[in-house]
């Protein structure tokens, strides 16, 4: 199981998928038996043979539904789903997971995964209300820190616009009472937000050590942080949001992975 997450981390999906198959010969209690489902289901998944790995969550949902794993194989569904454009599908399949101590655990993700559905599905108030929600209930999480990111930069093009407004206007009413332009304000400047790529997150050290090394072979400014379960590999420390978006989209294109811009 430990070669199998160390392939998938490394984007060797078909290595990873004999190691998990080979795993699942072996004696497992349920729970282990149904994360190797779930990784398999993962990695035909990421191979793009998506009715290899609808099988494989289905038979979490079938045989150890008593398991852990059980929310996590409906996400993996419902992905598939998504990646076919089957929105109501998808949405079915991720409203599945939504368990009680799935959503203390994940809820933020889930959510998120929610909202994108609806978009596509043209339920823009629905998607809003899955959005506000994350917010209220996991201020603290990544999926909250992205929505907040995207309503500054909506919130911070409003401000300059109505500040450009208001200043024109009080600029004009100066000139005509006194004849002059008053003097400019000058105010403190904020620090500036710099941003990063994640690549990936696993509860053990040393693969994330080792992947991390593997992309600065690769030319990237690549090191692990510590978080609370585990460890994220991140790329670089941009001072724009803009150019971590761009070494995203070339990480997504080379590495086949689900990178993301994340604040630091």
């Amino acid at each position: 199981m430990d070669k199998g997450e160390a392939f998938y981390l490394q984007k060797q999906y078909a290595k990873a998928l004999e190691c998990y198959r080979k795993a699942l010969e072996s004696k497992l209690n349920d729970n282990n038996r149904a994360l190797c489902w779930y990784m398999v289901g993962k990695s035909y998944t990421q191979l793009g043979r998506y009715d290899d790995a609808k099988i494989s969550f289905m038979n979490i949902v079938n045989l150890y539904s008593n398991t852990d794993w059980l929310p996590e194989a409906y996400v993996g569904l419902g992905d598939i789903e998504y990646k076919r454009r089957k929105y109501s599908e998808a949405l079915k399949q991720y409203r599945s997971s939504q368990t009680e101590t799935f959503m203390k655990r994940s809820g933020s993700r889930v959510l998120l995964k929610i909202a994108k559905t609806q978009k596509n599905l043209g339920n823009a108030k629905e998607a809003q209300e899955c959005e506000r929600k994350i917010l209220k209930d996991y201020p603290r999480s990544l999926e909250a820190r992205l929505l907040l990111k995207g309503s500054a930069s909506s919130s911070t093009k409003v401000v300059k616009a109505e500040s450009a407004g208001s200043s024109s206007r009080t600029t004009t009413a100066a000139k005509t009472s006194t004849g002059t332009k008053p003097a400019a304000k000058t105010t403190a400047s904020a620090p500036k937000t710099k941003f990063a790529v994640q690549v990936s997150y696993t509860p053990k050290q040393d693969l994330a050590n080792n992947y991390a090394a593997q992309l600065k072979k690769k030319g990237y400014k690549a090191y692990v942080r510590k978080g609370s379960k585990g460890y994220s590999v991140l790329v670089g420390d941009y001072a724009s949001k803009s150019e971590a978006q761009t070494v995203c989209a070339k990480l997504r294109k080379s590495e086949k992975n689900d990178s993301y811009v994340i604040s630091l």
